[in-house]
């Protein structure tokens, strides 16, 4: 995938929000006992108050917490001299008024760590870099010093500095923090990123390093002055204390939240420490071992992936910084604060339940920027898959079936023709009449996907195409085969020679997982596992071994491989017009798609990219559920989708889709000291170590994308892991050679008959 950077500048003017606005829009959060509101709701709830941040900035490297100011050390990059700048900030968070201090660092250096030093000073960690250039101004070597820099809060005059290279460095050549931390004696904590932890007193002497026996996660000090990490168990995540006496790491916290995913500690003023997790905030005490939620993320209308930092003020007020990022790839800094308030304060909103497997940063995104503006209605979440999935599943299956229905049904994760055959859908059609949408401007192909008997029952707003390529050398001009070509065309040859990375799983979501109604009819019940496609299929996949050995992948790329014939097929898909030509240029000659085998010969599948939703036909809120779904194919937002680079998916939307063609079709030109214009590339994308320049494309490459996106109508990728469980069990005495592949054909048979029979 190709990375570009952006540059962008904050603005210096401060936009408060009035008190009016921020509490129609208020987030609705759990805190404390009792329903203050008389309507079910807690008794407290906390409401965000969002503000433009008083600096300009474009990369906030380090931040150091000091009562209500906060230090940060930022970047800057200016477009005139072409460099970037370091700042360091002191920023008063009750007045919301940002104090550029006089400290500068030389060029070429970074900060790598803050914290607030024992005796009211500012501890820093700087990287003081050097590079030697040969005459062509490349570099040639490179030095990188690290250093102790005390700095005063008041001014940012420096008032000492040491050398602290070998001390963490140890016996490698490079000093590298990842995490920094000062106690209360003063003692400084450097985590190298690994497994050490580098201590050093305040007189910046050596004291210990103490192995951690494991990555850490996360390391801060708590407010009584301890400093704590976190690492992975067999549980989740750990919450441990530094022994510094015992020169080793202390038992877990008991009570700690645990878990998976992004969570991190910070000092706490009302406790030991802040939580911050992908779910929000809670204030835990290390001394009882209580732990007690303070607010989700959602219901404050916060995107956790987009949270940085986050603190606690004297008057019980808790702070986020957060960068946000638009589909664009544009990213601004907020300061946002969190006042608890009586819920009885707080207009209520009519809330529609969005239950999803796990829910995508696009959704999460609309989602925040509906609850932010409409007066209305309110999107409340549900994740059932968070901790086990198959639980998780099992729960929405019940809820879908009763009064616990969500109101819109993310499929990301579920196997969409499954439900649709249940009549748990609505029909989205007529709410698209209602509304003044016509079908007609969207690609029909891809509703047809979502349709049963020309009903609607699912919207995706982008989308990719999920295939299988090969040389049309080798396949001939054709956009997709039948079983039977497929199993043909590889009969014979060896099985490291079809696809990369081969399995015996791979080959079941080749040959079928990807092409699940052809063996299951969820409309009749009718099941079709002892066919000979089936019995072939088996015998096909017991060539491959039951788990790929990546130990045995040789050097030799991808591109090699495919040109030299040593693979024939590779897995993919296809997300923008620039991975096409990425595509033709790893084979090095004209391809073909001819997807996943069906009897039609259609195996392009519609794969989303942004999420996918349907409504419940449960719903007792459709015509806000609806509001809310229909923003997805408005044209501001399919719009929205169109980037530079491509690679986020195709809108659904025809002019949209048009739009990013003509986008893709647009020359670059570089012009020389003469005032000459030559054509240049618009990015570079790669494939392992194949790399390739990606120029503006052909009017003959854009129509072989618009021929391979209609050549896709149906949806792909999520099946039953029950159904999948009851192939992979039943096939393995065949593959032990304890059974022929016609009898364990007819056992998955008969146990996936039964599934279907007590699941329509």
């Amino acid at each position: 995938m190709n990375e570009f950077m952006q540059k962008f500048i904050i603005s210096k003017n401060i936009i408060f929000i009035s008190a009016m606005l921020f509490i129609l829009s208020a987030a609705l959060s759990g805190c404390g006992k009792g329903g203050g509101a008389g309507d079910g709701r807690p008794e407290y709830v906390y409401v965000p108050e969002y503000v433009e941040m008083d600096m300009e900035c474009d990369y906030i490297s380090s931040l150091a917490s000091s009562g209500d100011d906060v230090f940060l050390s930022v970047s800057k990059w200016d477009e005139e001299t072409g460099f970037t700048t370091n700042y360091l900030y002191r920023y008063n968070m009750n007045e919301n008024k940002a104090t550029r201090l006089s400290l500068e660092l030389p060029e070429n250096s970074d900060v790598s760590g803050m914290a607030p030093g024992a005796d009211g000073s500012l501890i820093m960690i700087v990287n003081n870099n050097t590079f030697e250039m040969d005459e062509e101004g490349n570099v040639k070597d490179s030095k990188s010093i690290m250093e102790i820099w005390k700095v005063s809060m008041e001014d940012g005059s420096l008032l000492g500095s040491q050398d602290i290279t070998e001390l963490v460095a140890g016996k490698s050549d490079y000093a590298y923090v990842q995490h920094f931390c000062v106690d209360g004696q003063g003692n400084l904590y450097l985590s190298d990123g690994d497994n050490c932890i580098h201590i050093i007193d305040k007189e910046y002497k050596k004291v210990c390093d103490i192995d951690t026996g494991d990555w850490i996660n996360n390391m801060a000090a708590s407010k009584e002055g301890d400093v704590y990490i976190t690492s992975y168990g067999s549980e989740g995540l750990q919450l441990k204390k530094v022994d510094l006496a015992g020169k080793k790491i202390g038992d877990s916290v008991a009570g700690a939240p645990s878990g998976y995913g992004n969570q991190s500690y910070y000092t706490g003023v009302s406790g030991s420490f802040l939580h911050s997790s992908s779910g929000g905030v809670s204030r835990v005490d290390t001394a009882s071992g209580t732990v007690e939620t303070l607010f989700d993320w959602l219901d404050v209308d916060i995107n956790s992936d987009y949270v940085n930092y986050v603190g606690e003020l004297s008057d019980g007020r808790i702070w986020a910084i957060t960068r946000n990022y638009e589909i664009s790839g544009s990213a601004t800094n907020e300061l946002v604060f969190f006042t608890r308030k009586p819920s009885s304060e707080v207009p209520a909103k009519e809330e529609i339940l969005y239950g999803t497997m796990w829910i995508g940063s696009d959704v999460k995104r609309n989602i925040i920027n509906f609850n932010k503006t409409n007066q209305t209605y309110r999107i409340k979440v549900k994740e059932y898959g968070n901790d086990d999935y198959q639980a998780g599943l099992t729960q929405l299956n019940a809820d879908m079936t009763t009064g616990n229905c969500p109101d819109i049904i993310g499929l990301d994760g579920l196997d969409y023709n499954q439900y649709a055959n249940k009549g748990i859908f609505e029909d989205l059609y007529p709410y698209m009449e209602k509304t003044g949408m016509d079908r007609q401007d969207f690609l029909g192909n891809v509703l047809e996907a979502y349709e049963v008997d020309g009903k609607l029952y699912g919207i995706v707003p982008c989308f990719q195409i999920s295939t299988c390529m090969a040389k049309t050398s080798l396949v001939g001009e054709r956009s997709g085969w039948t079983l039977t070509e497929m199993l043909d065309f590889v009969e014979g040859r060896e099985a490291e020679n079809i696809f990369d990375y081969g399995s015996r799983s791979s080959i079941f979501y080749y040959c079928i997982y990807n092409n699940i109604d052809e063996f299951i009819n969820w409309e009749t019940g009718e099941c079709f596992f002892d066919g000979e496609g089936f019995i072939r299929t088996l015998e096909f996949a017991a060539q491959f071994p039951e788990e790929f050995d990546y130990n045995s992948v040789q050097e030799e790329g991808t591109s090699s491989k495919l040109r030299s014939e040593k693979i024939l097929l590779m897995q993919g898909s296809i997300s923008s017009v620039q991975e096409l030509q990425m595509m033709r240029g790893l084979f090095g000659e004209e391809i073909s798609f001819v997807g996943y085998p069906n009897s039609e010969k259609l195996g392009n599948l519609v794969q989303p990219t942004g999420g996918s939703m349907a409504l419940s036909s449960k719903s007792k809120h459709k015509e806000g559920a609806w509001e809310f779904m229909q923003s997805f194919l408005s044209e501001e937002y399919q719009d929205s989708l169109i980037s530079e680079h491509g690679g986020w998916g195709f809108p659904v939307r025809k002019e949209s889709l048009e739009k990013q063609f003509e986008q893709d079709m647009k020359e670059e030109y570089y012009e020389d000291e003469d005032g000459n214009k030559t054509r240049q590339s618009k990015t570079t994308w790669g494939w392992d170590d194949f790399e390739m320049e990606i120029y503006a494309a052909t009017p003959e490459e854009i129509e072989a994308v618009r021929e391979l996106i209609a050549s896709a109508n149906k949806t792909g990728g999520n099946v039953d892991e029950q159904l999948t469980n009851i192939i992979t069990e039943e096939a393995e005495p065949f593959f032990k050679g304890q059974k022929t592949a016609a009898d364990v054909a007819q056992i998955i048979q008969n146990r996936i008959q039964i599934y279907v029979n007590e699941n329509r």
